[in-house]
Order: structure tokens, then sequence, then C-alpha cells
């Protein structure tokens, strides 16, 4: 009984994290790395936007920024992280 009281204890403490910054990312629906990063964003509570890669005027965008439209990009308080990386994510997020 004592675990189990445990337990639900455990359960009602929030999860510990987000971002207290904006989070922007440049995405592809049909990219794997893109689904991956999305996971970790959802894994750690950080609420972010998309922006699709894929259309004309997000692609015009990402080239003046960035200089190609390589996708996963995330954007955490104005610092970009490319690819898929989690420890840089939640270090930008802290």
């Amino acid at each position: 009984m004592a675990a189990a009281a445990a337990l639900l204890c455990l359960a009602s403490i929030p999860a510990e994290a987000g971002c207290n910054k904006k989070v922007v990312m440049y995405n592809a629906s049909w990219c794997p790395y893109c689904r991956q990063v999305r996971a970790i964003l959802a894994r750690n509570h950080i609420k972010y936007t998309t922006l699709d890669a894929t259309t004309q005027q997000v692609q015009e965008v990402m080239l003046l920024k960035f200089g190609d439209t390589a996708v996963p990009r995330t954007v955490i308080g104005g610092t970009l992280v490319e690819g898929v990386d989690e420890s840089r994510i939640k270090q930008l997020c802290r």
C-alpha cells in the first residue's frame, strides 16, 4: 500500500521541463530528423512554433537567415540548433 501511495505522489509532480524562451522550428513533415526534434520538444514539454520549410515563403526566409533550406533547424531564444541535438536544446531552455 505504501508503495502505491508513493507512486501516486510521484505521478502528481509536474514534469521538470519547458522553455521560457521563444522556440521556432523549421520543419518538413516528411523529414525523419524533424520528427525526432518534434519528439524531443514534446518529451520535454517545450512549446514551439513550426514553420513549414517546404513553402516558398519560408524557404526565402531560410535562405536569407541560414544560406540554405536544410532542416531541421530550431531557433531557441535567438540561438540556432541545427539537426537533432537534445542536449543542446535542453541546455538552451534552462
